[in-house]
């Protein structure tokens, strides 16, 4: 397929965006090229003038990007709302953490943990790490926790550790790791994305097609199998 859009979005939104890539392809003609990143640097990305059709980030990211002219703030939709998770090897112990205690307890066995560096921007992170402070195990985890840029679930699924929190839509892009679920509600972290139109693109037709896509109520299975919240 030679023409192409190309979607600036945090890696949550890969696994909805690779099952809706048929469905938008057979009504615009049109590809997906994805580039990726946090909320935040997908918002930089626009800033220092990175070509693209579609970026998502926060609600106010989005805002931001419209009163700087970047994106085209009446194209701007919801489409979807990143929930925090937990994953493990396929061999470890397969503890239930719906609730605050055993997502405690959960954390205190394990042997390592992994989470993205909170130096990257990541949301996931920053929020774990007031979880932790929370919970009054800072001191605990500190010392068997890696962080790391990227999708941290490989370390898992490659051995090196044995549990990774990040967005629960990042864990399950994963193969080779045991996703436990979301964090218990009164942990949880829910964070709204938006979508917006750049408002240089050269395929703005298309780009609107795909955020509506994204933003109907056909959508809402694919991100709920995909890890994510349908947007409110």
């Amino acid at each position: 397929m030679n023409k192409t859009i190309t979607l600036v979005t945090t890696v949550a939104m890969q696994g909805a965006v690779d099952a809706l890539t048929p469905e938008f392809s057979k009504v615009t003609g049109y590809g997906i090229a994805m580039a990726f990143g946090p909320p935040s640097a997908c918002v930089d990305m626009m800033r220092q003038g990175m070509a693209a059709d579609v970026v998502i980030s926060t609600p106010d990211g989005i805002s931001s990007l419209a009163k700087e002219g970047i994106a085209d703030g009446a194209s701007a939709k919801p489409v979807a709302r990143m929930i925090m998770g937990l994953a493990v090897g396929l061999d470890d112990p397969k503890p239930d953490i719906g609730t605050a205690a055993g997502f405690k307890a959960a954390l205190l066995a394990t042997k390592s943990i992994i989470h993205a560096d909170p130096a990257t921007g990541s949301p996931s992170a920053a929020h774990f790490i007031k979880v932790l402070d929370r919970l009054g195990i800072t001191g605990e985890m500190k010392k068997k926790t890696t962080t790391r840029a990227g999708v941290v679930a490989t370390a898992v699924a490659s051995g090196e550790c044995h549990m990774a929190v990040q967005q629960l839509a990042e864990l399950k892009l994963v193969p080779g790791v045991h996703v436990l679920g979301p964090f218990p509600d009164e942990l949880q972290n829910i964070m709204p994305l938006t979508a917006a139109v750049h408002a240089k693109s050269a395929h703005a037709d298309a780009a609107k097609t795909l955020i509506a896509l994204l933003a109907s109520p056909g959508a809402r299975p694919v991100m709920e199998n995909a890890g994510l919240l349908a947007a409110v």
